[in-house]
């Protein structure tokens, strides 16, 4: 273990040093994240790539667990996940969010990074799916890429949950559609 790090059994230990001692920040478990989804947006931030690669995680999970092998696109490609099917190679393109905001998910459908350079949207030829996920409700939808923003209803959550296949299904036919007809 890196010098500097702690690690607590007692997570109420934790708590109760916290405020008195800077070393809690290096621990193994950050502290912060402990009550997600319930955290300040600017410690959501300070996460944002762990939270995109837990939604990332998620999605290869429901797909593994359908028995569709999942290879991670290079970091150049346009996907962010490529799986074959009926001998096409499917791109999907993840997009996380923590948590609905006022009953609704949206996921804005850009690349790039405002603070890097800027944002821009994908072209239509990006990627063939995207992949929806709530990490608070550990739910996933999977729509075709017809366009460049999508909702997802509060109301969609418990179905979502309990069957990510329905909406995977859906945008699979509406992919191999487009692939095989001009």
């Amino acid at each position: 273990m890196p010098a500097g790090h702690l690690i607590f059994d007692d997570l109420d230990e934790v708590d109760r040093i916290r405020d008195d001692d800077e070393r809690y920040r290096s621990t193994v478990f950050p502290c912060e994240m402990r009550h997600f989804p319930h955290v300040w947006p600017s410690v959501r931030s300070d996460y944002a790539k762990f939270l995109g690669a837990a939604g990332e995680s998620l999605v290869d999970s429901v797909l593994l667990r359908r028995g569709l092998p999942v290879w991670t696109a290079p970091d150049l490609h346009r996907a962010d996940r490529l799986i074959e099917v009926e001998g096409f190679a499917i791109g999907l393109q993840i997009k996380t969010v923590t948590m609905p905001v006022a009953g609704f998910c949206t996921f804005s459908m850009q690349r790039g990074n405002a603070r890097a350079g800027g944002v821009r949207p994908y072209g239509r030829d990006a990627f063939d799916i995207a992949a929806l996920v709530v990490l608070s409700h550990n739910a996933v939808k999977f729509v075709p890429n017809t366009g460049r923003s999508f909702r997802v209803s509060e109301a969609e959550l418990p179905d979502l949950q309990e069957d990510p296949w329905a909406s995977l299904e859906f945008s699979l036919r509406a992919a191999l559609r487009a692939r095989t007809c001009p």
